[in-house]
């Protein structure tokens, strides 16, 4: 990914990243949770965070900070670090609304041959996987590390 990302932190065990979004008005923490799937074996469910009035992190904050390439770059990274150290799952995520899914979609597409050869990203609608195609409605997107296989 070509994009400038902020500097993450590993908070605990493996799946849990905080960062903060640093705009001219405001500094906003935010978190990626990386949750294993309770009903798929090697699936993390990905979840962006922000922290509220209070400093508890909800996936129902909106910041609008202005710096959303940075953003989605440092969520990529984080993913990116997570998958370096655990190659064996896999990572999927939406958005939880169709403005934020369709802005996933776009953002993938975007960054799609940046990230060719070093990782397979998969979009999944009716219960079925396919390869990542831009400009294709899906339900869900998932990313693994690349494996060759001969």
């Amino acid at each position: 990914m070509k994009e400038q990302a902020y500097p993450f932190q590993l908070v605990q065990d493996q799946a849990f990243y905080e960062f903060t979004s640093v705009s001219a008005n405001k500094k906003i923490e935010k978190a990626v949770l990386l949750e294993q799937s309770r009903t798929v074996d090697r699936l993390f469910n990905l979840a962006l965070m922000d922290a509220d009035d209070d400093g508890e992190f909800s996936d129902e904050v909106e910041s609008r900070n202005g710096d959303l390439k940075m953003v989605l770059a440092t969520i990529f990274r984080i993913v990116e670090h997570f998958l370096d150290r655990r190659s064996d799952v896999v990572v999927g995520f939406r958005g939880n609304d169709e403005r934020r899914h369709r802005l996933y979609r776009i953002a993938i597409a975007y960054q799609l041959q940046h990230l060719t050869g070093r990782f397979e990203i998969y979009g999944g609608k009716n219960n079925a996987m396919f390869l990542f195609e831009p400009n294709t409605a899906y339900e869900y997107y998932y990313i693994k590390k690349y494996s060759y296989e001969p």
